[in-house]
């Protein structure tokens, strides 16, 4: 069918019809369901029972065009319930209503009426014209449709559809425009015909967002000059053209980092190193960190327990020790045996042994009584000992004197005495003075 002539005859068709019916495939798209919208609340403000009928899932993206308050899940709406009365009983007939009720008056005639006077049935459907929008051949009409056949027998069906693919004759008018950009460009171009200022902005924001949808927001090769001219109209008529763009606009990709992180390794349990063992680390050092070599016995240990190296101590010279009953180290006691001078420590287990605090009450482990000692300065052995020093003395007096007169009684030759011959002369002092008397032990050995 020639697309001019079919339009006219569906605006002839439309303005005949009081009851008409607007349904969509059954997966429509957001052209086919915002023009469903858009066409059926503009044959409403005509005076026009408009019924928008579809059973399947409204997509969320129109949620903000409230396709609830216009579109219908079934039919029922588009029967009449009748009741029924016999004539010969009734004399007249009136409605009221009150609040949101609707009462019925009859008015009996020479007779009483009640409930079983009435018969309660369902008419058929009150429908004349079937608009189907998008519907390319009856196996894509909605299942609410199908269901009532009587409704596509008694009703003129007419189809919409928009592009070049070219629809079977699904109905009594089939208009097809294959330079239109939309279903909703094509009901809009029609709604001239009905009457001039009949859009609002609400249906000017369900036609336009049909456009946007399919025009995808004006980017595509369906955008013409014919479109852009009635986008500015809708606009003009109130359409929310930042609404539409804001709610049709595709959803962004998620980030590259919302993928499901993989669980990291928990780090190794530090293990501690048994007692007694000293751990090697063989970790290059900082290039400014001194090299120090530790030998056996440089180890120093201060009297709070921390290990000094060899670089911070001075050496000493360690005392003779005395070979004296007094001078031996006290036997280990109950806290355990104390270290040597010389003994090589751990540092990570060694626990330094500290003496107890001196006080009155106290007295130093390495203290004995005066009786314990066996050597006596004032004793018989001690003087026989002095004794014999002071022979051996004497004796080597002797020997020097007699030397020193062999000397000088030999006759002098300056030949033989090269060191005389150069003016030296014979020493007049004793070279060997008698030494100091020893002095004894000290009675307490240093600690």
């Amino acid at each position: 069918m020639d697309p001019a002539a079919a339009k006219q005859q569906i605006i002839e068709r439309i303005k005949q019809a009081s009851n008409v019916l607007v349904t969509v495939s059954n997966n429509p798209s957001v052209d086919q369901l915002a023009a469903c919208i858009g066409v059926t609340l503009l044959f409403n403000k005509m005076n026009k029972h408009a019924t928008a009928v579809f059973s399947g899932q409204v997509p969320s993206t129109i949620e903000f065009l409230q396709p609830e308050k216009t579109i219908e899940t079934n039919t029922d709406s588009l029967q009449d319930f009748i009741i029924s009365l016999d004539k010969d009983k009734a004399d007249k007939l009136r409605y009221k209503v009150e609040n949101d009720v609707v009462r019925i008056f009859i008015t009996p005639y020479k007779t009483s009426l009640s409930e079983k006077d009435l018969v309660f049935s369902q008419g058929d459907f009150n429908v004349e014209v079937v608009l189907t929008l998008g519907v390319k051949d009856r196996a894509q009409l909605d299942k609410a449709i199908t269901a009532h056949g009587r409704i596509l027998h008694d009703a003129t069906v007419v189809s919409v559809n928009a592009g070049n693919d070219k629809a079977p004759e699904l109905g009594q008018i089939n208009w097809q425009d294959p330079t239109a950009s939309s279903l909703c460009e094509m009901l809009v171009s029609i709604s001239e015909a009905f009457g001039t200022g009949l859009i609002d902005n609400q249906m000017a924001t369900a036609f336009l967002t049909g456009i946007v949808a399919e025009t995808k927001r004006f980017s595509n090769d369906k955008t013409s000059p014919k479109v852009m001219t009635m986008s500015a109209q809708l606009m003009a008529a109130g359409a929310n053209q930042q609404l539409i763009v804001s709610k049709l606009e595709p959803p962004a990709p998620p980030p590259a980092s919302s993928a499901r992180p993989v669980p990291k390794k928990p780090p190794p349990e530090p293990q501690t190193p048994p007692t007694g063992v000293l751990n090697v680390s063989h970790k290059p050092e900082k290039p400014d960190s001194p090299e120090i070599e530790v030998k056996t016995g440089e180890i120093r240990i201060d009297e709070k327990g921390n290990i000094i190296p060899a670089a911070q101590t001075q050496p000493t010279t360690l005392p003779e020790p005395v070979s004296s009953p007094s001078s031996v180290r006290p036997a280990p006691t109950s806290d355990g045996p104390i270290p040597g001078p010389h003994s090589f420590l751990d540092p990570s287990s060694h626990q330094p042994v500290l003496d107890t605090p001196f006080s009155a009450d106290t007295k130093p482990n390495w203290s004995e009584p005066k009786d314990t000692f066996t050597d006596d300065p004032l004793s018989n052995a001690r003087r026989e000992n002095d004794q014999s020093m002071d022979r051996g003395l004497s004796a080597i007096d002797n020997a020097r004197d007699a030397v020193q007169k062999a000397a000088a009684a030999a006759p002098f030759d300056p030949a033989a005495h090269p060191i005389a011959g150069l003016g030296a002369q014979p020493l007049s002092q004793t070279l060997h003075p008698t030494p100091p008397p020893p002095v004894p032990p000290p009675l307490i050995p240093p600690k």
